[in-house]
């Protein structure tokens, strides 16, 4: 059953979908945008939009993980929490906040995409990230088969800039699409990178958490 509130998803009667599980027509081209969004904000919207519009996207799913390997679970916000936050945050017909990961548990993003490919054979994915999630790809569970499975979108951060030595590990590991191409970037055979054009931000979900502690 989902725990997604219906009434403010869109779910209209042209989606046409294999499963109830995420809103995609067939053939279309969808960003996965996962974080643990502890809570969403609004770079997480920027992220989401510019990706939507730079790579020419249907829409834009948001994962909100039930669990974050990499992060101490005393420092992740309850799952209701977050994922509320991110329905609030996520506020566009083009994008869709879901609890994909709690319905299916997957607990690693390989795990995740794998099971959405399997759903969604016919359909055109984007893993959508932040650079400094990027800068931490050594760390992710089957990291060189994850980047060999689905074309990564990238969008930088003041700390971890495109430049930054922190991301050569994925940079050497998989052909960078320019902007000129990036329209088509969804049916570019892995391993590929793009990095999504758009203003920069330090705002962190632990800065919010600690004002919300003040």
């Amino acid at each position: 059953m989902l725990f997604v509130d219906q009434d403010k998803q869109d779910h209209s009667d042209d989606i046409l979908v294999h499963n109830d599980i995420l809103p995609i027509k067939p053939k279309s081209k969808i960003g996965l945008f996962g974080g643990s969004f502890n809570p969403a904000h609004e770079w997480h919207f920027q992220v989401a939009k510019n990706a939507l519009n730079e790579l020419k996207l249907n829409k834009v799913i948001w994962l909100v993980s039930a669990s974050n390997p990499l992060k101490k679970t005393e420092d992740l916000l309850d799952f209701h929490e977050r994922f509320l936050s991110a329905k609030e945050i996520a506020i566009s017909d083009d994008f869709f906040v879901s609890d994909f990961e709690k319905i299916y548990e997957t607990k690693y993003s390989i795990e995740t995409i794998s099971k959405i490919m399997e759903l969604y054979p016919d359909v055109s994915f984007v893993w959508i990230m932040g650079s400094d999630c990027a800068a931490e790809i050594s760390q992710w569970k089957d990291w060189e088969k994850f980047i060999n499975l689905i074309p990564i979108a990238i969008y930088p951060r003041p700390s971890f800039e495109i430049e930054s030595d922190k991301l050569d590990l994925i940079k050497n590991n998989a052909k960078q699409i320019d902007l000129s191409s990036q329209e088509n970037f969804s049916i570019c055979k892995p391993p590929v990178i793009t990095f999504i054009p758009g203003p920069m931000s330090d705002i962190s979900s632990s800065q919010i958490r600690k004002v919300k502690d003040v």
